[in-house]
């Protein structure tokens, strides 16, 4: 039995002299955000979505939804409420919410 707590006395000796470093990669990497070519709702000035505009393309009815509330927001018809855009992944919510901001 002596034996085996000085065993056991040496293995905490040892991971306690144990160093842990941080495991740096040599390789440089750069970070694009994924909604970066965003710059717009993609709204033709009727109001109406273009095909392509602004980084935008697809959802059609959801921008022209969302440029609704762009309206209602610039002409001070409302403020201090939030957008709920729902629907499932990969269709195009983030996009449009930051196209909005």
């Amino acid at each position: 039995f002596q034996f085996f707590k000085k065993s056991i006395k040496r293995k905490k000796e040892d991971i306690l002299k144990m160093k842990i470093e941080e495991v740096k990669s040599t390789t440089k990497t750069q970070r694009i955000a994924s909604h970066s070519h965003v710059k717009g709702l993609g709204l033709k000035e009727d109001g109406s979505a273009q095909e392509i505009g602004n980084g935008m393309v697809g959802q059609e009815i959801a921008r022209e939804a969302a440029g609704i509330a762009v309206e209602l927001i610039k002409s001070k018809k409302m403020a201090g409420r939030a957008l709920l855009m729902a629907g499932p992944p990969g269709t195009g919510k983030t996009a449009i919410a930051l196209a909005v901001a």
